[in-house]
C-alpha cells in the first residue's frame, strides 16, 4: 500500500463518514444478497455489529501508513473470524460488499483511484486476517496431534 492509496482511502473514508449509517447498512445489504449464507453467522440485532464495523474501518484507516500499530489487532481479528465460522472464502465477497457499498454511499461516489485503493487496503488487510486464521488453525491441528 503506498501512502498516495493510503490518502485516497482516509480521504474518501472522510467524505463518506458523515453518511455512515447509510454506508453500513448498504454493506449489509449487499453482503447478505451476495452470499445470504453468511446471515447467520451475525446477530439478529445488528445495532452493535454495525458500530463494530464502523470502529474497525476507522481504526484500520487512520491507521495505514502505520500497519505495524495494528497489525497484532487485524491478526487477532482474523482468529476471532474463524470462531464466528468465517472462512477464506468468505473474505471476497466481504471485500465486494465493502466496495460497492462505499461506492454508493460515498457522495459522487469513489473515484476509480480511490477505489483502487480500497481494494488494495482491503486485500492487504484480509490476507493478513486470512494468514493468521490459517497459522491458529494449524497450531490448534498440531495442539491437537500432541496430545
Amino acid at each position: 500500500m503506498t501512502p498516495d492509496q493510503a490518502r485516497h482511502v482516509t480521504f474518501s473514508l472522510g467524505r463518506v463518514f458523515p453518511y455512515r449509517a447509510k454506508l453500513v447498512s448498504t454493506f449489509y445489504e449487499e453482503l447478505f444478497e451476495l452470499a445470504p449464507g453468511v446471515r447467520s453467522l451475525f446477530p439478529e440485532d445488528m445495532t452493535d455489529q454495525r458500530e463494530k464495523l464502523l470502529s474497525t474501518l476507522n481504526t484500520v484507516v487512520t491507521n495505514l501508513t502505520e500497519l505495524d500499530k495494528i497489525i497484532d489487532a487485524v491478526r487477532a481479528l482474523g482468529m476471532r473470524h474463524v470462531e464466528y465460522g468465517a472462512t477464506p472464502a468468505h473474505y471476497e465477497v466481504v471485500g465486494l460488499a465493502l466496495v460497492t457499498a462505499l461506492k454508493r454511499a460515498t457522495p459522487g461516489g469513489l473515484s476509480k483511484e480511490e477505489e483502487h485503493a480500497w481494494v488494495t487496503a482491503y486485500q492487504l488487510l484480509s490476507s493478513t486476517m486470512i494468514e493468521a486464521a490459517e497459522h491458529h488453525a494449524g497450531e490448534g491441528d498440531h495442539q491437537a496431534k500432541s496430545a
